[in-house]
């Protein structure tokens, strides 16, 4: 009774908050007294209120739906953890906190500077409810803002929401292994998560990709603990998570449509000891979730349905961005860094593909929570010609680090029959493949601290090499890092006019591109012309793929 009387008071609070809040005050608290009215802000108040009002008459109508209250609580499935285990596990997040922290503030890069010059001079209440593009990762952005409030104006304040999400990744990636294999599996996938080049990568960008990997992994953990008990508790421990995750980033979603593909397949399938449970999921679960997502985007929907969600997606078929092929070949070359050699991408190629086979016959969820999101995702953004970084499926990457450990576990026990070890040197075989693949990763960590990007190098070669009369001109969207963020007043052209026009007159052109695969099919003309009549007097690398800084001087 208690609960349900929770739930009628918190949806008459909620209906009478969206009945009684007045439109202006919401507008004056969010942008100011002196905002002028915004008729997409105004819409999406009415969006909260009325999201307002479904949610509270949800909560009002949940006491009559088919749901079940156990009357006690099950412990989550959870492979014991020795003292010593216990402390690797704290050894390894402080290892993991050091790699990430160490040069955070080097070589931002594009989308970072576009949160760093968009949205970072907002206060909060303008960051909730401004969504020029998909560059504003909100739960990020509100964080990253309170960051520079405290930590003040740099790179690595910037950054540091990121760098903590990326530890918190690690621990649950820990937290959800133990519930589907021994704790040892688990270690192992926290090591690797640690000393992954990818990982300490995102853990050092200023977007919300570690954000969306930690709630993600986190959620996937609370619903299969939900799965198991049916307690209303983990469904709402649940949809909290995903709710945060989805607020980092929208392609939640595809986490969610796995999570639901799961419940649908074993809905049907619970014995009868949980049947009085089996619509928890639903009712506690995903229409929450959609309820409470679609609430803290509500004043943002307007512009994101408007087109702001796919404005920083390059799209068109003439782009190689939007090209599979293309996809993959750039996630061949990031595997190929992170792995130290093209070889060993091929190895653990065919160990995660044990590892599969072993999740699919045991675990089979662990495999759906990789393959749903990707396979899904894929198909979506090569349907309506979006872009296709891999970064976009960062999110999965706990569950293919946990993979290939259970693949290299798996391969060690077959190799260990094979060449006939003894007991107890078959017992360690299969630990020591695992530490064998951490330490090929630890390899990688020479290129993570390179610049993302290099656009200070480019400017230092220009400030030292410019003579009077010079002229500096940005190709496109070079002109964004270089003036915007860097301040440096330059010229920006699109087109062969442009570059006519703007020439330098008595002195010479410097011309500076960056992102070579977008400046090809963006800038035909200005390619050609730099490869005609310009020489190369510089090509600034970065550990962002594609990302290099190229200078040309006028011959």
């Amino acid at each position: 009774m208690k609960s349900l009387s929770f739930n009628t008071v918190a949806g008459l609070v909620l209906i009478g908050l969206a009945l009684l809040l007045p439109s202006g005050a919401l507008v004056a608290v969010l942008r100011g007294s002196d905002a002028a009215a915004d008729p997409a802000l105004l819409q999406g108040i009415w969006v909260f209120k009325a999201v307002l009002i479904l949610t509270g008459g949800y909560l009002l109508l949940l006491r009559f739906l088919p749901v079940g209250y156990p009357q006690s609580r099950q412990r989550p499935e959870l492979a014991p953890a020795s003292q010593t285990q216990s402390v690797v596990f704290g050894l390894v997040l402080f290892v993991a906190a050091g790699l990430r922290l160490y040069h955070l503030d080097t070589g931002i890069w594009y989308d970072e500077i576009l949160t760093s010059v968009n949205y970072m001079p907002l206060t909060i209440g303008q960051i909730v409810s401004t969504y020029h593009d998909a560059n504003n990762h909100v739960l990020f952005s509100v964080l990253a803002r309170l960051s520079l409030s405290v930590f003040g104006d740099s790179v690595w304040a910037l950054r540091i929401p990121a760098a903590v999400f990326g530890v918190g990744g690690i621990a649950a990636i820990y937290f959800f292994a133990r519930r589907v294999g021994p704790t040892q599996e688990g270690l192992f996938a926290a090591a690797l998560m640690t000393v992954s080049y990818h990982h300490i990568w995102f853990s050092q960008n200023a977007r919300g990709y570690t954000a969306l990997l930690f709630f993600s992994v986190l959620s996937s953990a609370w619903f299969l603990d939900a799965m198991r008990q049916g307690s209303p508790r983990k469904w709402g421990l649940y949809c909290l998570a995903v709710v945060l995750g989805a607020y980092a980033h929208p392609t939640m979603g595809l986490m969610v449509l796995a999570h639901f593909a799961i419940w649908v397949a074993a809905l049907f399938q619970q014995d009868a000891a949980r049947r009085p449970y089996r619509w928890n999921g639903l009712f506690f679960g995903f229409i929450p979730v959609g309820l409470l997502t679609l609430l803290a985007y509500a004043l943002v929907l307007p512009s994101m349905v408007g087109g702001a969600l796919l404005n920083s997606g390059l799209q068109g078929k003439e782009n190689e961005w939007t090209n599979p092929l293309w996809a993959l070949a750039e996630l061949f070359s990031s595997l190929q860094i992170g792995f130290a050699s093209a070889g060993v991408v091929f190895v653990a190629g065919l160990i995660f593909a044990v590892g599969v086979v072993s999740f699919a016959r045991t675990r089979p969820a662990v495999v759906a929570l990789f393959l749903i999101p990707v396979g899904v995702g894929l198909i979506a953004m090569t349907s309506i010609g979006y872009t296709l970084f891999p970064r976009f499926f960062f999110f999965t990457f706990g569950f293919a680090i946990l993979i290939v450990i259970r693949g290299a576990s798996v391969t060690g026990q077959l190799a260990a029959r094979l060449i006939r070890l003894s007991a107890p040197a078959a017992r360690w075989f299969p630990a020591v493949l695992c530490a064998g693949i951490v330490a090929v990763s630890i390899l990688s960590l020479r290129h993570v601290y390179l610049p993302k990007q290099d656009y200070a190098g480019a400017i230092a070669l220009i400030e030292r090499e410019k003579q009077a009369g010079d002229t500096v001109l940005a190709v496109g969207i070079a002109g964004f890092p270089f003036n915007a963020y860097y301040h440096m007043g330059w010229g920006v052209i699109e087109t062969g006019d442009d570059l006519d026009r703007l020439a330098a007159q008595s002195g010479r052109t410097w011309l500076v591109y960056t992102m070579p695969v977008h400046a090809r099919t963006t800038y035909p003309d200005i390619l050609t012309r730099i490869e005609r009549d310009y020489s190369l007097a510089g090509r600034f690398f970065g550990s962002l793929g594609g990302g290099e800084v190229v200078v040309s001087l006028e011959n």
